[in-house]
């Protein structure tokens, strides 16, 4: 076994953040075949054209990150190779597919083929057994790309689960998913060329980029229905209903649960209902109060004029048609 250890420059990240803007990479693949719980195609545009708000790094991406060195070289061991933890912030292309670019986790020397590396905090249905391919789709794209732009035929993935349990999953080159990628890339590209923006999703990130391009509207402008907002103001009040209802629902079943529970915090395998812990709350507008007690009518006034802005009220959808 050899393992090779990548000191990564984070001096790279910047030009690395700044040449994936212009290729479609393993994490934009599955967001655009449809596969990603983590965003869609609109996600995508929003990153290439540098208009994604920046993303905070959480406790699991750290871990991620802290942990990718050790799980690639527990995957060393297991397979006794010599494996190259490569720099992430190396982008690869390729000639044959210029559109696509990934950066990789590991490379096995011995296989020529890519490894990467996941830190999964739980093994659910979602994850098969070890040295197959059922592991979660989005996954799949991940690997189906790096593989497409470095010539290999099959990937592996190798996961810590919880931190203590190893799994290798294998996956062999997938041409019906490398068609799905590369049609779907052709077909958002010309969403970044044309600087248009593609169909709405509800994602996060879409409804963000929405409420804040159209934050103000002009008052008495109207607007001609066309063919398809009666389908989407339908799609929105059954989706209203049924929300409510599955609100409802879920109300009826937690409260049953807390019944049951009592005063008990916790129901070995199945829930807990703890307290969170205590909290502070200072009550500013009485300390203001109190603080101003001397002041003349003219500096309070002054004082409460320097800390106060006006901002634009948030515009709320209503729905207004009848009959359907």
């Amino acid at each position: 076994m050899e393992f090779t250890e990548i000191n990564r420059n984070e001096a790279d990240k910047a030009a690395w953040l700044e040449k994936r803007k212009h290729y479609v990479t393993g994490t934009d693949a599955g967001k655009l075949i449809g596969v990603s719980p983590f965003g869609g195609k609109f996600a995508v545009w929003l990153d290439k054209m540098g208009r994604a708000a920046p993303v905070a790094e959480t406790p699991a991406m750290k871990a991620g990150k802290k942990f990718e060195s050790a799980i690639l070289q527990m995957y060393a061991e297991e397979m006794n190779c010599k494996l190259e933890h490569v720099d992430g912030y190396n982008l690869i292309t390729c000639d044959k597919y210029p559109r696509l670019g990934a950066s990789l986790d590991g490379w096995n020397h011995d296989l020529q083929i890519p490894v990467d590396a996941k830190n999964i905090k739980w093994k659910n249905e979602k994850w098969g057994d070890a040295w197959t391919s059922d592991f979660p789709e989005y996954y799949k794209a991940q690997l189906q790309v790096q593989m497409m732009v470095t010539g290999a035929t099959f990937a592996h993935l190798a996961v810590m689960f919880s931190g203590q349990d190893f799994f290798i999953y294998s996956m062999e080159y997938d041409e019906d998913m490398a068609q799905k990628i590369l049609d779907a890339s052709d077909e958002f590209w010309h969403y970044v060329e044309n600087d248009q923006m593609p169909e709405a999703d509800g994602s996060d990130e879409a409804s963000d980029y929405i409420k804040d391009k159209y934050a103000v509207g002009t008052p008495d402008i109207e607007k001609d229905a066309e063919e398809n907002l009666q389908k989407y103001v339908a799609d929105y009040k059954a989706a209203t209903a049924a929300e409510k209802d599955a609100k409802a629902k879920k109300d009826e079943a937690g409260n049953r649960i807390k019944v049951f529970m009592g005063d008990a915090t916790v129901v070995p395998g199945f829930c807990t209902w703890k307290n969170a812990k205590d909290s502070q709350k200072t009550d500013w507008e009485a300390v203001a109060k109190v603080a101003m007690e001397n002041m003349s009518v003219l500096d309070r006034d002054k004082l409460v004029a320097k800390f106060t802005e006006t901002k634009p009220g948030n515009r709320t959808l209503r729905i207004t048609a009848k009959g359907f």
